[in-house]
C-alpha cells in the first residue's frame, strides 16, 4: 500500500468515526431524557437537545426526531413527574414526529410545539387544527408564557359548542399543572393570565376604548338565568354557584383610557376558579366575553405573542398577581337554586 493511499483510507475511517462518535453522543442524550428519573437531569437534557444540531458529513441519520419533539417529549417526561393524566403521544410509523392528544376532550385536537426562530428562541405549544399557540416555552430563561386570546378562541369560542365544560377542563388542567409542577419544581416564572385561580389576582386587561354599555349588556344576558348581576362601587358582580363570586369593576387611573382601568376578578375562597373556568360553566357570560373582548380583555405578553387580535391599544398595568383592592360586595347574596350551572 503506497503511504497515500494509507492516508487517504486512515483519513475516511478518521471522519467515518468522528461522524459515529457524534451520533453516539446524541444517543446517550436522548436515551438518559427517556430514561432519567431526576427531573433537573431532565431538564439539563432538553435544553441540550432543543439547541442540539447533528453536523455530519460522512455517516447520515435519515430519520431525526427535531427539536420541537424534544420539547415535546421533556414535557411528556415533566408531565409524567407531575401525575398528570388525560393525554397521549402519538409516534407515527412513517417518521419521528411526537403529537399530544387529549384523551378526553371527545373533540379532534392534535398538539405540538413549533420552535420559535427569532433570538429569543423557545417553543409554542400549537394546536395544529386552528394554528392556535396555547403557550410559550423557554427552557433557557425558564419561563411559561400563556395566551389568553388562543386559549379563548380555541377552548371558550371552538370547543364549547361542540363538548362539554368538565372535558375540556380536562385541557385546562393539563395546561395549569403543567406550569405549576415547572414553578414549583425549577422556580419557573409563568404568566397564567386567564387560567390564574388565585383570589386575589386582578385580571390584567387589554383596553382599546371606553367599554360603553358594556355591564348593561351583561345585565341583558344574565335576564334569562339564574343569577342576577347587581351593583358595587365602580361596577357590578354576581354570585353564582357554591358562592363563587364575579367582580367587573374600574379604578379611576387618569393614564388608563376615559381615566378607567377596568379589572375582572373571581372569588371562590378556595384559589380555585379561574375567569376561563367561569367563562366555560356559564353560557351567558361566555357569550358576553366573547363579544366584549374586542374592546376588552385579558391581556397576554405582547412582546411574545403579539397585539391580541384587533386590538392596538394596550391598558398599561402589571401582569403579575396584583393584591385585590376591589370594593367589598355587601349586596350580593350567594344564589340558593339547586339548578347547575348554565351549559
Amino acid at each position: 500500500m503506497t503511504e497515500h493511499l494509507r492516508e487517504r483510507v486512515v483519513a475516511y475511517a478518521d471522519l467515518l468515526t468522528d461522524d459515529i462518535g457524534q451520533i453516539q453522543q446524541l444517543l446517550a442524550q436522548v436515551r438518559e431524557l427517556a430514561e432519567s428519573q431526576e427531573p433537573a437531569r431532565v431538564h439539563m437534557l432538553a435544553e441540550r437537545l432543543t439547541a442540539a444540531h447533528l453536523d455530519t458529513d460522512w455517516v447520515l441519520v435519515p430519520r431525526q426526531y427535531s427539536p420541537a419533539d424534544w420539547y415535546m417529549l421533556a414535557m411528556d417526561r415533566f408531565m409524567s413527574f407531575a401525575g398528570i393524566p388525560a393525554y397521549d403521544i402519538l409516534t407515527p410509523a412513517e417518521r419521528e414526529e411526537l403529537t399530544l392528544v387529549p384523551t378526553e376532550l371527545e373533540v379532534p385536537a392534535t398538539f405540538e410545539f413549533v420552535v420559535n426562530d427569532d433570538p429569543n428562541g423557545g417553543a409554542f405549544f400549537v394546536e395544529l387544527g386552528t394554528n392556535e399557540r396555547l403557550f410559550y416555552w423557554s427552557l433557557e430563561r425558564k419561563q411559561i408564557l400563556f395566551n389568553a386570546d388562543a386559549i379563548t378562541n380555541l377552548l371558550v369560542e371552538n370547543y364549547r359548542k361542540k363538548t362539554t365544560a368538565p372535558r375540556i377542563r380536562t385541557v385546562t388542567t393539563l395546561l395549569t399543572e403543567f406550569g405549576r409542577y415547572m414553578e414549583r419544581e425549577f422556580g419557573y416564572k409563568v404568566d397564567y393570565n386567564i387560567l390564574e385561580t388565585k383570589d386575589d389576582f386582578l385580571y390584567p386587561l387589554v383596553q382599546t376604548e371606553m367599554p360603553a354599555g358594556m355591564l348593561d349588556r351583561l345585565f341583558v344576558l344574565s335576564a334569562d338565568s339564574n343569577y342576577f348581576l347587581q351593583n358595587i362601587p365602580n361596577g357590578a358582580g354576581l354570585v353564582l354557584e357554591q358562592g363563587v363570586e364575579v367582580r367587573i369593576f374600574y379604578a379611576n387611573d387618569a393614564t388608563a383610557i376615559g381615566a378607567q382601568r377596568w379589572h375582572f376578578q373571581v372569588i371562590d375562597g378556595h384559589d380555585a376558579v379561574s375567569w376561563l373556568d367561569i367563562l366555560l360553566d356559564y353560557d351567558f357570560i361566555g357569550a358576553w366575553y366573547l363579544k366584549e373582548r374586542h374592546y376588552l380583555a385579558v391581556e397576554s405578553d405582547e412582546l411574545v405573542f403579539g397585539l391580541q387580535g384587533n386590538r392596538a391599544l394596550k391598558n398599561y398595568g402589571a401582569s403579575a398577581p396584583v393584591k385585590s383592592e376591589a370594593p367589598q360586595v355587601e349586596v350580593l347574596q350567594p344564589n340558593t337554586t339547586d339548578e347547575e350551572p348554565e351549559a
